[in-house]
């Protein structure tokens, strides 16, 4: 999964950043239960450290007021929730859809064993 804010990654391994949101047609591609890959930007390889295991996905509706909670903005990576919904709608303009999953940060046993 790309992240493309680069403070985000750091905020995964902190257990800060817990949710993601992404165009709606997303919520297919990422099952609960599986983990996959933190990747920095589309062309490149996952970090190394650890991955993300989905845990829950849904869908949010756009409305006239936010979306998105407190909680989940907090999720996102310690926003709040006008930033947080700035932030998706300079990425995203024109959604009206999006999926969002909420995610762990999770660490191979192979980087384990080396640490």
């Amino acid at each position: 999964m790309i992240f493309a804010v680069p403070s985000h990654i750091e905020l995964i391994k902190k257990a800060i950043k817990t949710e993601t949101r992404r165009n709606a047609s997303a919520i297919n591609r990422y099952e609960v239960g599986k983990t996959y890959a933190i990747q920095p930007k589309r062309t490149a390889k996952g970090i190394p450290e650890g991955r993300i295991l989905i845990k829950r996905k849904w869908i949010e509706a756009k409305t006239v007021n936010f979306p998105i909670t407190e909680k989940s903005a907090i999720a996102e990576g310690n926003y709040t929730v006008e930033s947080y919904e700035k932030l998706y709608e300079k990425l995203n303009p024109n959604w009206t859809l999006r999926a969002t999953f909420s995610f762990a940060y999770v660490v191979p046993k192979f980087v384990e064993a080396n640490l």
